[in-house]
């Protein structure tokens, strides 16, 4: 046998292929994963696919650990590669099995659960093993034993009568300490094995080489393509601009010129009076953050300021997109026939390139270096705003093209300003045209931008973005799975009868908070607090049109949809879910096995605006990044955050490094201020499950209360 076969050949004789199954799930996965992205889904077949090939690749990782190819298969190694073989069993058997998944007993999670959890122990031993670690040293004696410690906690779990109740405190303090023993000792014995361990000095395969250089060659062409997308610089809105303006006739000319002339000021003056305001609600909110101690850095806005900064930036993005339309058009003016006809085409044309010049100057320079402006300004809005429109505005007023055309046209100002204002061109509004043309030189000069800043602005913004999106699918994907996935199959406490005799005695308000509650599904291990999710009730047609709200004005797509029965029965309920915010009926949100009904205290003026501002909400995607400074995607409790904005104001909370709000919070939020005068929610009613039983009743606001403090797996 030649010393290249003997390299690659297993002391044992034979070759697994470990590595070969790892990777080639890796690419697998890698495959599924650009599909999804492309697609904008993971339908059921694919999604379980990639689960698949996920599993396949930390199997043949753990095979890895278990037996190197460059040492023998110790007996320790063959036990951990029958623990691997046996998880990956029972995970795909989780993953293709909706039985075994979702079986009474939990018999499958708790198989899974406690072969990996050996599988990866074992495995890890091994590595330490063969690293150099020993019983008779005091690092090795001490890593091996904390290892083994933690992994004997971690299979207890396996064996508790319900694995996702809440573990008590000194098991987590527990493995706490055997965590942080074993990870400190793995990198001891680790570090003194690179230093000691010899240089590897075998040469390359044969047929490395052309493929290093082929892999090479693909990088290098497929990231020119990328750098050259990246750097690709968005539209102007005068690339090959068409202007009608040489075919028209004089007198439809001069007509046209009148309405402009007319509108220019009238949209001149709509950009200073919108400046005022935004000032003014700058002022206010950075009065607001100083007083709760936020010097405005990375500040979360209210509701209400987020909503005002919205309506702010739409007013601007449609005033400049008239104002360049008027430049789009007029920048024609050279073809025009008579020359006061053409001059008054240019000043038009060339006074409103000046004031959305100086307005979008003024407002990038303002909220450049904002970043939670800036963020909030690059939100989209279904039907009004695409997304990162700030950056299209930098842009523009940075871009060394517009920038020059700009200087070129105002030579020309100069040159002719004189004569025009002897001649009388444009008559008495000349001298307004020449002083915005001015204001917008000056704010030119005065302003700087830096280009270059702009540009790699612009392609960090765009990187981030690219690389935000993949993980942001996969964080979709596995949340998806999590909350779509109940481990435990069986009827809802609350059955929809009861549902029915329950709305039948209480008539529920528009404007009424749902608490709802499903044991067993896989994501309440994730969310805080007994309660996981959190609904509003809108109520039909007619109850909205009681409290004063004008139906037929809002949304025509969220009308149809709130009008679409769902199996016969009304959509009275709005609700954030996987799918999106949408309407369901009650029958279908509350059927579940915990609910809670509480009543927001408000006028009915005041309801009626939540009402307005949930409908706008109605098809927005949901939010798996659980962003609450971004409501361009919505979780359940975040639609109520914006729903009600400062009229019942919730309290934000870290969870998982995110400030959020969350429906136990909401709960909370009832019990804490329950029976003081500031008190802002009323208690409806209560639909509870004691333990050991199997159907839902009536309970009491003190029951009400005492759920705050339940543990997660509460009667499960």
């Amino acid at each position: 046998m030649s010393e290249r076969e003997s390299s690659n050949s297993s002391p044992n004789g034979w070759r697994p292929w470990y590595a070969l199954v790892q990777w080639s799930a890796a690419l697998v996965l890698l495959l599924l994963l650009l599909v999804g992205f492309f697609m904008g889904r993971f339908p059921s077949p694919m999604g379980q696919l990639g689960f698949c090939a996920f599993g396949v690749f930390t199997g043949a990782a753990f095979a890895r650990m278990s037996h190197p190819i460059n040492s023998p298969l110790t007996r320790l190694g063959r036990v951990a590669l029958g623990f691997v073989a046996a998880s990956q069993i029972f995970y795909q058997m989780l993953v293709w099995s909706e039985p075994w998944r979702v079986h009474s007993s939990v018999l499958g999670w708790r198989l899974w659960w406690g072969t990996v959890v050996v599988a990866v122990g074992l495995g890890w031993l091994q590595v330490l093993w063969r690293a150099g670690a020993r019983w008779e040293w005091n690092s090795g004696r001490t890593t091996l034993g904390f290892t083994a410690g933690l992994g004997v906690l971690l299979v207890g779990l396996a064996f508790r009568d319900n694995p996702t109740a809440t573990l008590p405190a000194w098991w987590r303090w527990l493995v706490g300490g055997m965590a942080l023993g074993a990870v400190v000792g793995s990198l001891v014995i680790i570090g003194r094995w690179l230093k000691s361990r010899p240089k590897n000095t075998r040469p390359l395969p044969g047929w490395m080489r052309p493929a290093l250089m082929g892999a090479g060659a693909l990088v290098l062409c497929v990231g020119s393509f990328y750098f050259g997308r990246l750097t690709m610089p968005p539209p102007s809105p005068f690339d090959n601009a068409h202007s009608l303006l040489a075919e028209l006739p004089a007198a439809e000319l001069e007509q046209q010129l009148q309405r402009d002339e007319l509108r220019l000021k009238k949209l001149a003056e709509g950009m200073d009076a919108l400046r005022a305001d935004a000032d003014a609600l700058h002022a206010q909110i950075v009065v607001r953050m100083e007083r709760n101690g936020n010097d405005g850095g990375k500040a979360e806005y209210l509701p209400d300021e987020s909503r005002a900064i919205r309506h702010l930036f739409i007013r601007y993005m449609g005033y400049r997109k008239d104002l360049l339309h008027l430049a789009r058009v007029y920048i024609g003016f050279k073809k025009v026939q008579g020359d006061a006809l053409r001059d008054r085409c240019f000043l038009v044309g060339y006074g409103a390139a000046a004031v959305a010049l100086e307005a979008g100057l003024t407002f990038v320079a303002k909220y450049r270096d904002n970043e939670s402006a800036r963020s909030k300004l690059n939100e989209g809005e279904p039907g009004w705003l695409e997304p990162n429109q700030f950056e299209v505005v930098y842009h523009s007023v940075t871009d060394q093209h517009h920038l020059a055309l700009y200087d070129t046209y105002g030579k020309h100002f100069k040159t002719h300003a004189g004569r025009w204002r002897r001649e009388g061109v444009a008559g008495p509004d000349f001298e307004w045209v020449a002083s915005r043309i001015t204001r917008g030189q000056k704010a030119v000069q005065n302003t700087a931008l830096n280009p270059v800043r702009a540009w790699f602005s612009r392609i960090g913004r765009r990187l981030e973005q690219d690389v935000h999106v993949p993980f942001y699918e996969a964080q979709k994907m596995m949340a998806t799975f999590m909350g779509d996935t109940r481990i435990v199959r069986r009827d809802p406490f609350i059955s929809e009868e009861l549902v029915r005799l329950t709305l039948a005695r209480t008539q529920l308000q528009p404007g009424d908070i749902i608490l709802e509650r499903r044991n067993w599904y896989l994501s309440n291990a994730f969310l805080p607090g007994f309660w996981p999710h959190c609904a509003l009730y809108v109520g039909t047609p007619k109850e909205l049109e009681a409290l004063g709200i004008e139906y037929d004005a809002l949304d025509a797509e969220a009308r149809e949809a709130h009008q679409r029965p769902e199996h016969g029965q009304p959509r009275v309920i709005l609700e954030a879910m996987s799918e999106g915010v949408v309407f369901t009926s009650a029958e279908h949100s509350m059927h579940a096995d915990y609910v809670a009904v509480l009543r927001p205290r408000l006028t009915d003026a005041q309801r009626a605006e939540v009402l307005r501002n949930a409908f706008r909400y109605h098809g927005r995607p949901y939010d798996f990044g659980f962003d609450f400074s971004d409501e361009s995607k919505l979780v359940c409790s975040e639609l109520l955050y914006y729903s009600f904005g400062d009229k019942l104001k919730f309290d934000l909370e870290p969870v998982l490094g995110k400030s959020v709000v969350t429906p136990v919070g909401i709960m909370n939020k009832f019990v804490r201020e329950r029976g003081t005068p500031g008190a802002t929610m009323d208690f409806v009613l209560f639909l509870d499950t004691s333990p050991g039983q199997r159907q839902a009743r009536r309970a009491s606001e003190e029951a009400c209360c005492e759920s705050a403090t339940r543990p997660k797996g509460f009667n499960e």
